[in-house]
């Protein structure tokens, strides 16, 4: 399989290509330059293309757009638009819709997001032999055991500090909503050099290898996320073309308005609407925006996992039917759907402990029944 990675970021390019080395039958092409990526798959024909928005030569977005139109190319790749500039529900559905990508990816990248992508559009990843040597003695499905609420034995680690830990919780939780100046903690007018030295004290403050010592790996993962946002940050405004655009970006962006749950309840009445004739994107679409203007009602989550769920969509449907039950840990259908969520993705253990967890909540459960009798049927 042909792979095109496009960004004029070599981080990017190496990021990328260190996560799909290790797979099998994978060409891995890089540019930096739009004009150029386009002769590219006009020669090459590859089959997946990953895309930043802003590039030189022609930016990702036509490019984008260009290839999709192209009727020379019978066959088109795939295409995924990265953004770190343009991120949120609203951009991603703006993207496919208008440029006719086949998916969105914001930034900073996330290796398990990337790849659940790669593998919904083209297929299964397979690693190569050489990358799973070791793991073959790793118990299959041990860990599937445990029953739903059971308490599991925590390692000891050492105690964190409460005001480091504090300092590193409230960045991790700012930093997905701030903007890039936010992250940086710089005005929107600064120069080229406050913002370099905003993004030198950030990283000092931050980064990972200067909180070895801590024995919570949960808090390390977040210190690791959090130098994503601050050098994405760096990495657009450090760049006159893509501060501009960003700048732009803000100066046109309307803010959510105070009635955002009145266009939350008009999405999800929409998206049950063509849930119910079976267009089950464009009902994706709607009961995703609905989530976005309003991510504090259960059945607008629980829908959308719904409708990934019935196009295979598993891991995706699974994160969006958690975070309804998360609402409402007691609701039997949330509970019955999450089950065939788990089967879908191999895990019968774990789905049999939701179908049985929901029908002790409402024995007359039809899809908890249903999923129970499939597992049995199956043995």
């Amino acid at each position: 399989m042909k792979v095109l990675v496009v960004d004029d970021d070599q981080d990017i390019l190496n990021m990328i290509h260190a996560f799909l080395r290790h797979y099998k039958d994978i060409n891995i092409i890089t540019s930096k330059n739009g004009a150029e990526a386009y002769q590219i798959i006009i020669k090459e024909r590859p089959d997946l293309a990953i895309i930043d928005g802003l590039i030189p030569g022609m930016h990702g977005f036509d490019l984008c757009k260009k290839v999709k139109e192209d009727a020379e190319l019978q066959k088109p790749p795939k295409i995924i638009i990265m953004s770190g500039i343009y991120k949120g529900l609203e951009y991603k559905f703006d993207v496919i819709k208008e440029f006719h990508a086949d998916d969105y990816l914001g930034k900073p990248i996330r290796k398990e997001k990337l790849l659940l992508q790669i593998e919904t559009l083209v297929g299964p990843l397979e690693l190569q032999e050489s990358s799973v040597d070791g793991i073959d003695e790793m118990p299959e499905e041990e860990e599937e055991e445990v029953v739903v609420g059971e308490i599991i034995e925590e390692k000891t680690v050492e105690k964190v500090d409460p005001e480091i830990q504090k300092k590193i919780e409230d960045m991790y939780s700012k930093c997905k909503h701030l903007g890039h100046y936010d992250v940086l903690g710089v005005r929107d007018n600064a120069s080229l050099v406050e913002i370099k030295t905003a993004y030198r004290e950030a990283e000092k403050k931050y980064h990972p290898d200067l909180f070895f010592h801590l024995g919570d790996d949960s808090l390390k993962d977040k210190l690791t996320d959090i130098c994503s946002y601050i050098s994405l940050a760096y990495s657009i405004l450090s760049k006159p073309e893509k501060r501009r655009e960003y700048d732009k970006m803000l100066a046109l962006k309307p803010a959510i308005p105070a009635a955002g749950d009145d266009k939350a309840r008009s999405a999800f009445e929409e998206g049950k609407n063509h849930l119910k004739k079976k267009n089950y994107q464009d009902a994706e679409r709607l009961f995703g925006m609905a989530t976005y203007y309003d991510g504090t009602i259960a059945e607008y989550h629980y829908h959308y996992g719904l409708t990934l769920a019935i196009q295979n969509k598993f891991r995706e449907g699974q994160k969006a039917l958690e975070k309804a039950r998360s609402f409402k840990p007691h609701n039997a259908r949330y509970l019955a759907e999450l089950g065939f969520v788990y089967l879908g993705l191999g895990y019968p253990i774990r789905a049999k402990g939701l179908f049985e967890k929901a029908l002790s909540i409402s024995p007359d459960n039809v899809r908890a029944t249903e999923g129970l009798k499939k597992i049995k049927a199956a043995k």
